[in-house]
């Protein structure tokens, strides 16, 4: 019997096409998911090794990791690991949907220039410090990579170049902005009586002049973060009505947080001599302790001002005067004199990644009826609070207190979700202090 072949219509050929492409795009979407069963979409550091992790616009280390689209500036990462051998690093970004539940489902090269798996080179070995290590840093955007679109990215930086072999080791958050709306913000006094004395509270507005976009009240959602605080984010929030080219998010109360107090601060940029927040700075054989002032709960205590960095760091050195190489590790002593409570007590800041990790969890001494914590810190400004774990989340209300007199710094960004888009733009960011209200 002969069988002969049908000659392939351009309508076949067109419909073969697509089915290709849509099985290739389908397996290579699975392979990408399953190598990212390991990842956390959030700051985390994945290994102890790793320490003194920081993610920053260029030049504004106190400034969340957000940038504009088509703008020159550049985020830095920087990162020491105290294994103190060289290892190849490795890194990619991946795009991330409005609210961090799931990788966007998109090929990379739809939001991508360049190549991914590329390996951090610039490292460079401490010097004369008595914890040694080395630090490794990398600008994004750079010639090998860069980013085409506006919304939520993750950075995944591996230890190893293999893609089979490597692993991850820090993960990172930023965001880039496609500005096309403008927000604006109106501080007020909280309409629940029993926040009056330590919320802030604000209503939101959205103006999207000469950028008209269908069915807000469904297409627009807007997160509000306070010192970027993701862990305690206000997310998806949609106008709850709009008149002509300005859309209302909130008028009902839903924008509330918690003011707490001012920071804690802890300045070690040089440990010659005691600065703020430091008691003592003991040199040893085996390093630098560096004891803390004894630290007492705030929750009942009157609020002062001072001047703080709204819970973020800085890595800086005024011993050597090398901020990169030339910083030293101590092993930084936190006490809190307290009577013990129920939840645990935690070190908590933008270096701990707000998180209840058990290398800044704090122990109790029932003789000394104090918590203590030892942390290892490289060389720089800190701020911190002390917080209770509730529900796997930090609060530190109920240590630090809560005043709205006190200043914070809050982020606004504005999402739109276009009817048969592929991704979520991120059209608006707003970077505000609350002495603006």
């Amino acid at each position: 019997m002969v069988i002969s072949k049908l000659p392939l219509t351009n309508d076949m050929i067109l419909m073969k096409t697509k089915f290709l492409f849509l099985f290739l795009s389908l397996f290579s979407l699975s392979h990408v998911f399953a190598q990212y069963e390991e990842i956390t979409m959030d700051d985390y550091v994945y290994v102890t090794n790793i320490k003194s992790v920081s993610f920053f616009p260029s030049g504004n280390p106190l400034e969340p990791p957000i940038v504009y689209l088509g703008n020159s500036q550049q985020l830095f990462l920087s990162f020491d690991d105290l294994d103190n051998e060289q290892k190849e690093f490795s890194y990619e970004i991946v795009h991330c949907n409005k609210d961090w539940s799931a990788f966007t489902d998109m090929e990379r090269l739809e939001y991508i220039d360049g190549f991914q798996n590329e390996e951090i080179d610039d490292d460079a070995f401490s010097v004369n410090t008595f914890v040694p290590y080395i630090n490794y840093q990398l600008p994004l955007p750079n010639p090998d990579l860069a980013w085409t679109i506006s919304g939520n990215y993750l950075l995944i930086v591996y230890e190893g170049m293999d893609l089979d072999d490597r692993i991850p080791v820090i993960t990172r958050r930023f965001m880039v902005v496609d500005k096309q709306v403008n927000v604006i913000q109106n501080g007020r006094r909280p309409r629940d009586v029993s926040k009056l004395r330590t919320h802030h509270e604000f209503d939101l507005f959205v103006n999207n002049k000469d950028f008209p976009v269908i069915d807000p009240r469904n297409n627009v959602y807007v997160t509000i973060l306070q010192n970027y605080r993701w862990d305690s984010a206000i997310n998806n929030l949609n106008p709850k009505f709009t008149v002509g080219d300005k859309m209302t998010i909130d008028n009902t109360g839903k924008v509330s947080f918690p003011a707490y107090k001012e920071f804690r601060p802890i300045d070690i940029r040089t440990l010659d001599f005691t600065s703020n927040g430091v008691n003592s700075i003991d040199l040893n054989d085996y390093g630098t302790d560096v004891l803390l002032d004894l630290g007492k709960p705030r929750r009942d205590a009157y609020y002062t001002t001072v001047p703080d960095a709204n819970g973020q760091f800085v890595i800086q050195n005024k011993d050597q005067g090398n901020d990169r190489v030339g910083g030293d590790y101590a092993n930084v002593i936190f006490t809190l004199q307290s009577r013990e409570l129920e939840e645990e007590v935690y070190v908590a800041g933008r270096f701990t990644d707000w998180k209840p990790d058990e290398m800044y969890r704090m122990r109790y001494d029932a003789n000394r009826e104090t918590y203590i914590a030892e942390v290892k810190l490289k060389q720089g400004f800190y701020d911190f609070f002390y917080a209770v774990d509730i529900d796997g989340k930090l609060d530190p209300a109920p240590i630090e207190g809560s005043w709205a007199d006190a200043e914070n710094m809050y982020q606004v960004l504005v999402y739109l979700q276009e009817p048969g888009g592929r991704y979520d733009r991120l059209v608006g960011y707003l970077n505000f202090n609350s002495n603006r209200f």
